[in-house]
């Protein structure tokens, strides 16, 4: 395939977070900082346009509220893993009438990493949070004495009426889920995939009030990040992982005929130290996975499967991408973002087969 860049930002200091934001004024994305910096908006071309805010940043996540194109919620003030986030929130930020952003505190959740909205079977949403951990001591780097936690609640309509005062009340779901790391919700809502150090489970939201979330363990291996696709198109899906945490092994489990249960067929015979961005999905006509790693080659990555091989396409080389994401514009043109937080570059990549 073929990519051309643009640079979008080289001023966002460890540039990580990625949002799509279909906004009542344009259609477009949002780019956020892990350190100190702004959540940034962009139109679909990668111009930009406003910052919502200007920090204190330590955004994990950042993404619009369901029905909302007015309103988007992020994780805030969330540093780092090693004894940076014991005051990490979830927050919103709506457009006020006068064009500015208001933050509001939606609930305190230290160590919040990753979260999303799944969506029952009888349409309740509900607000999804993972941390990584749930304490760290002071001074004592990559301490997993107390493990992180999944915590749900029903999303409520109007995010911007809670703040520091009055919170959205948690239920922990899981509360023993060591290196809390990786998450990918499904297009629909349907469920929310979580990578721990004891492999990949799935989250199935009640099919009615009162009954029980479904978790299913999928894959017994230390996961980071995953994500599923049909990469061979034989109409069972693959789970792409990264292991073990921020590791360096990329591998593909295959769904089996027995139900909820994945086999393990092909692992990249190239470390990639740190891996980390991940997305998948059609590019151009193909089902792929997009990887980026953020140590040593530092490149962003195309996993596709072709002549009945597995095989990795480099994309751009040493810019550390932290996370990716794909759009499809009007005109059908295939585009990936990409948070370079090692270069502390925002990149847009238009891709034509």
């Amino acid at each position: 395939m073929n990519y051309e860049k643009k640079i979008l930002a080289t001023d966002m200091p460890k540039c990580y977070a990625i949002g799509m934001f279909d906004a009542d004024d344009f259609e477009g994305f949002v780019v956020a900082t892990e350190k100190d910096g702004p959540i940034r908006r962009f139109d679909l071309d990668g111009n930009a346009h406003e910052n919502v805010c200007d920090g204190p940043g330590g955004v994990m996540t950042v993404m619009q509220t369901p029905g909302r194109g007015d309103q988007l919620m992020a994780t805030y003030q969330f540093f780092s893993p090693n004894f940076g986030a014991d005051d990490a929130k979830i927050v919103s930020y709506t457009k006020q009438v006068d064009g500015s952003w208001k933050r509001s505190v939606i609930c305190d959740l230290p160590y919040v990493h990753r979260f999303g909205v799944l969506t029952g079977a009888d349409g309740q949403k509900w607000l999804f949070a993972c941390t990584i951990k749930s304490a760290c001591r002071n001074g004592v780097k990559d301490d997993w004495l107390v493990p992180g936690a999944v915590y749900v609640a029903k999303l409520p309509e109007r995010l911007e009426d809670y703040d520091e005062e009055h919170q959205l009340e948690l239920t922990c779901l899981a509360d023993y889920q060591l290196q809390n790391h990786g998450f990918y919700s499904a297009p629909d809502g349907s469920f929310a995939l979580v990578g721990t150090a004891a492999g990949v489970f799935r989250y199935v939201p009640p099919a009615s009030d009162g009954e029980d979330w479904t978790v299913r363990c999928l894959v017994v291996q230390p996961t980071s990040d995953m994500t599923p696709i049909d990469l061979d198109g034989d109409g069972k899906d693959e789970i792409v992982t990264i292991s073990k945490f921020h590791g360096d092994a990329l591998s593909v489990w295959h769904e089996t005929d027995v139900e909820d249960k994945y086999e393990l067929v092909w692992t990249d015979p190239q470390k990639r130290g740190f891996l980390h961005a991940i997305w998948s999905g059609d590019l151009c006509g193909s089902k792929c996975a997009v990887i980026g790693n953020r140590k040593d080659e530092r490149d962003l990555l195309r996993l596709h499967f072709e002549d009945g091989e597995y095989e990795v396409e480099v994309i751009d080389h040493d810019r550390g991408p932290a996370n990716c994401w794909v759009f499809r514009d009007s005109e059908g043109v295939d585009h990936i973002i990409s948070t370079n937080r090692e270069t502390d570059e925002a990149a847009l990549y238009t891709v034509r087969a």
